[in-house]
């Protein structure tokens, strides 16, 4: 279900500090559910400073664009956040609904104007094949990455995981093809189902184009080579 426990405030900066004592360099959180409860997010934030962390870290799983606000990314900037990843998923508002993502092109286009605002790295997660998928669809969901203009993105084609509404829906469709799990991969084409509308061709197709419609920018390609030198990282 929806339910989940969390480590407190407390203990997620004494773990920090633990980290820092062992000799570790940065801290990646891989935690989908970091901002759920934004109140303990920001508490860690205010623990961190008030420890004066000077561990570097990111949000490096896809948190909700709906949890956030103006004053936790300001916090977590202060606290050596530098970069948060957002779970996009889809530039059409009818595929978010499809999958009950519970967000919308608004509140998505919100929090990465405000994480940027609060000078913040962005990520975004974009996915293809979700159910009611065409290819006008995927084309609208690059068109969205670049008008976010994160300063990464991700792309991944579906893979229906068992016990999830999706791969039930697609099970009883009989769009599943093998039951063999060690297919079932991340990040992987895998071919594991027929999707309703389109060919794996065609998403590997897109699944391609969408790196290189949104990295071969010429003002991404500017954008990045000017942020190297301004930060040294070029050379």
């Amino acid at each position: 279900g929806r339910r989940f426990r969390f480590k407190s405030a407390e203990r997620v900066a004494d773990e920090f500090e633990y980290m820092i004592k062992m000799g570790f360099k940065e801290i990646h959180v891989w935690d989908d559910n970091f901002v759920t409860n934004i109140k303990r997010a920001k508490e860690i934030c205010n623990l961190l400073i008030k420890r004066k962390n000077k561990m570097p870290w990111c949000l490096a799983c896809g948190i909700r664009v709906d949890c956030v606000d103006e004053e936790f990314l300001q916090k977590a900037k202060q606290a050596g956040c530098y970069s948060v990843y957002f779970g996009v998923e889809a530039g059409n508002a009818e595929l978010l609904k499809s999958v009950d993502k519970g967000i919308n092109l608004k509140q998505i286009t919100t929090a990465f104007k405000l994480a940027k605002k609060s000078g913040l790295e962005t990520l975004g997660f974009f996915m293809f094949g979700l159910p009611g998928e065409t290819e006008e669809t995927m084309q609208e969901t690059i068109d969205f990455a670049k008008k976010l203009d994160p300063d990464y993105a991700k792309v991944t084609i579906l893979v229906p995981f068992p016990s999830t509404i999706i791969y039930e829906e697609m099970d009883k469709k009989g769009l599943i093809k093998t039951k063999d799990w060690s297919k079932y991969n991340f990040h992987t084409a895998s071919r594991v189902y027929n999707h309703e509308n389109l060919s794996w061709d065609t998403l590997e197709k897109y699944y391609s184009s969408f790196y290189k419609q949104f990295f071969f920018r010429p003002s991404y390609i500017g954008k990045r080579i000017f942020k190297g030198i301004f930060n040294g990282r070029i050379f």
